[in-house]
């Protein structure tokens, strides 16, 4: 893959990238919108002004079901909503690390979506995390979970 961001620097995509789907020329064009100002880690939100795709991460409400389970690789449970469908996003996250070479960073993950906080469980939560993830959810079955670890209590 040849990628490169708006501001120049080449882009590899690591053996063990979470990218969610084919979304290799979303990815391209999503990089070619990013510029790294200088950033070690680059977390960016890139409006494509045309839906290209749906999100798997949801706002929910009062009448969702909600389900907790842990997805493979993950040290925590995650926030699932069983009656809802993916909905449609203009949107996609890049996420990107400085790599050692000079001139060079990492895809660390890219999917549809909008920027979400790290998860209450995450090492990297913020005071917002818990906020986000109490009204969103990822929709069930779009995601694969460790089996016999689902709940409905929230463990955070």
């Amino acid at each position: 893959m040849d990628w490169k961001l708006g501001s120049g620097e080449s882009v590899v995509d690591r053996h063990n990238s979470h990218m969610h789907g084919d979304l290799e020329n979303l990815v391209r064009e999503a990089l070619q919108h990013t510029s790294s100002t200088g950033r070690k880690f680059i977390i960016e939100e890139v409006d494509f002004g045309r839906i290209i795709g749906e999100t798997v991460c949801v706002t929910t409400g009062t009448g969702d079901q909600i389900l907790f389970a842990q997805r493979p690789g993950r040290f925590g449970l995650s926030r699932f909503v069983v009656n809802r469908k993916p909905e449609s996003c203009s949107k996609m996250v890049v996420i990107l690390k400085k790599a050692e070479e000079d001139n060079c960073y990492v895809l660390i993950t890219a999917f549809i979506g909008h920027k979400p906080e790290p998860e209450p469980w995450d090492r990297n939560a913020t005071v917002r995390s818990r906020e986000f993830w109490s009204s969103r959810a990822l929709v069930w079955g779009a995601e694969p979970v460790v089996a016999g670890t689902e709940t409905a209590s929230c463990p955070w």
